[in-house]
């Protein structure tokens, strides 16, 4: 591969042999993720007890990662019951500081 190949030179072939090059490379350090700011568990559960009062409620705070360049953590809370229960199933999603890229 020559450096000063134009762009229009380069065929399919070319580019997937490169791509595959990069991929297998470790020289690139994983993105930063100070950028987060998650809420924590303790937080979590504090807001949830606050606005539904269940009966039982568990949360769970990933470690940073990061996908396509992009660092994330992932927080999830499931709770059961109490007074503001409703029957049946209620999902709420949230996101904190990321872009939603789709």
């Amino acid at each position: 591969f020559d450096r000063d190949t134009l762009c229009s030179r380069i065929d399919t072939r070319t580019v997937q042999q490169l791509t595959a090059m990069l991929n297998d490379t470790n020289v690139f350090a994983p993105p930063d993720s100070r950028c987060l700011s998650p809420a924590g568990e303790y937080n979590l559960r504090l807001g949830i007890m606050k606005q539904f009062q269940p009966d039982l409620v568990a949360t769970y705070t990933s470690k940073p990662g990061s996908y396509n360049g992009h660092p994330f953590v992932v927080e999830a809370a499931v709770a059961f019951g109490g007074a503001k229960g409703k029957p049946g199933l209620t999902i709420y999603r949230f996101a904190n500081r990321i872009p939603l890229l789709f």
